[in-house]
């Protein structure tokens, strides 16, 4: 699946590259902003999964996954359970890629950009694919990404820290690249339980 996104299409006005990764961030600013004004009837996959009524009920099904593919994960999973039990989580669903990195954005000879591989694509919050791209850019911080993000939320931070959490828990549950596993159970081991404390 391909999604074109015309330049001018709503990217974040008078964005500035700041930090690591910035110059990648700001070619997705206005192909994101096109795809996050998309609303949907339902949150979670667009095809060929179950359909959740709530944004919270599909991460915790996603959690619920990652335990049953890697049991020796369950502490962490325990520690982003609690995480979402805090966090309001009250969303209208949006298009989300799921899957961004800058390898999917692709910019031909004429004007615009496409956007590829929609196989993960969802409907949920924004910043949860921005979270992701994040770990896919291997970004230390992943407030980083929140400069291209139409309208973040006051807590946004505290919300894309969780989702970049959640896709690490992903990789090191579900990826199948061994090198990927790997830093996402690094980082878990690093990062996750902070958690707690903020």
């Amino acid at each position: 699946m391909i999604l074109e996104a015309r330049s001018g299409a709503g990217g974040a006005p008078g964005l500035r590259a700041r930090g690591e990764g910035s110059d990648r961030l700001l070619e997705l600013a206005g192909p994101l902003a096109a795809i996050h004004r998309i609303t949907g009837p339902h949150t979670g996959r667009l095809a060929g999964a179950r359909q959740y009524r709530t944004w919270h009920c599909y991460l915790r099904g996603r959690l619920n996954t990652y335990t049953t593919a890697a049991p020796d994960l369950a502490p962490a999973v325990a520690v982003l359970r609690l995480r979402l039990g805090t966090t309001d989580l009250d969303i209208e669903p949006r298009l989300l890629h799921h899957d961004l990195q800058p390898g999917h954005l692709v910019r031909p000879a004429a004007s615009g950009s496409l956007l590829l591989d929609w196989e993960l694509a969802a409907f949920g919050e924004p910043l949860s694919a921005l979270a992701r791209l994040a770990v896919r850019l291997d970004l230390t911080d992943p407030v980083n990404v929140l400069q291209v993000a139409h309208r973040p939320t006051p807590n946004a931070v505290r919300r894309v820290q969780m989702y970049w959490r959640i896709h690490q828990l992903a990789d090191a549950a579900l990826s199948t690249d061994p090198v990927v596993r790997q830093r996402g159970r690094a980082r878990l081991g690093r990062e996750l339980y902070p958690l707690l404390h903020s």
